[in-house]
């Protein structure tokens, strides 16, 4: 990791959540990034739990899957 700051637990389990997610719906990141609006980086650091997601990403990204934030959140 190019900044060195350690990876929070949290953002992990999320990260893990977020690419069981997008890879059962056979999405790329690049798709993911078109449909939600979001950055595809972001979403490829969000996914190795580099990057803290706020609460409207969460909304954004549930809502891309077609999900709730709390389904989103399930199991982490």
């Amino acid at each position: 990791m190019a900044s060195g700051k350690p990876r929070s637990q949290l953002n992990v389990q999320f990260g893990k959540r977020l690419g069981t997610l997008r890879k059962g719906k056979k999405w790329t990141f690049v798709y993911l990034a078109e449909h939600s609006g979001l950055d595809a980086a972001f979403l490829h650091a969000l996914e190795h739990g580099t990057k803290e997601p706020c609460l409207n990403t969460l909304d954004i990204i549930a809502k891309s899957f077609d999900i709730t934030m709390s389904e989103l959140l399930k199991g982490i």
